[in-house]
């Protein structure tokens, strides 16, 4: 094992040989980056929070390897099918989404991130898009008063954590209508939470979430 992407395990890495760590930006990562370049590694630190950034990077990583064609043709296949996602949202009415990726305390997805993006993009309105940040620590009492609709819970990897079409922790508030409408999820937080290549995979899974009428049922949907 290398480590994850915000705890690059540098003794592994130099067992290797590594010349070049390809990594998604990260706080955490910081020291470990700094003594990894300190021993002649090249750390490139991609900023892939956002769309843009994902295709930001995409590009960056096309320059370093000499691929920018194929990797301008990745794009756009990218972009076409995330397109596509969009225009089936089109006349949809909007529901109202809370996605959590933290409890105990609680954190939400906000403004900026890929999450908030991919909600607007088919057809959810992010109860936390006015939050300060893109991950933004809200109080359970400024969740539920914004009454959301559907309810993803991204906030467990551990391998027993609930999954599925479950309310969960969530269901002790039995007037929200993601509960009284049995649309609350418990995702593996790989399955949305880190974006990539995987934008339109992800953005689908979300329309599933959101509007399973439209994108069809979601595999994380129980019965």
């Amino acid at each position: 094992m290398v480590g994850g992407y915000d705890s690059p395990n540098v003794e592994r890495l130099l067992e290797l040989d590594c010349d070049l760590l390809l990594t998604t930006m990260s706080e955490a990562a910081f020291g470990a980056e700094k003594q990894l370049r300190s021993v002649g590694v090249e750390v490139v630190a991609l900023q892939t929070a956002t769309f843009d950034g994902v295709f930001d990077s995409l590009a960056s990583v096309g320059i370093l390897f000499g691929k920018q064609a194929e990797a301008a043709e990745i794009e756009r296949d990218l972009r076409e099918r995330l397109g596509e996602l969009a225009a089936l949202a089109e006349g949809l009415e909007a529901r109202r989404v809370l996605f959590v990726v933290g409890r105990d305390p609680l954190y939400v997805a906000g403004p900026g991130s890929h999450i908030d993006e991919m909600i607007r993009m088919v057809g959810g309105i992010n109860v936390a898009g006015e939050a300060g940040s893109p991950y933004q620590q809200l109080s359970m009492e400024a969740a539920l008063e914004r009454i959301p609709d559907i309810i993803i819970d991204a906030s467990d990897n551990h391998p027993a954590a609930l999954r599925g079409r479950e309310p969960g922790v969530w269901g002790r508030w039995e007037f929200l209508p993601a509960v009284r409408e049995r649309r609350v999820y418990h995702i593996d937080p790989g399955a949305m939470v880190i974006p990539g290549l995987r934008l339109p995979e992800m953005t689908e899974l979300m329309g599933q979430l959101i509007h399973p009428e439209q994108y069809g049922e979601p595999y994380a949907a129980a019965p």
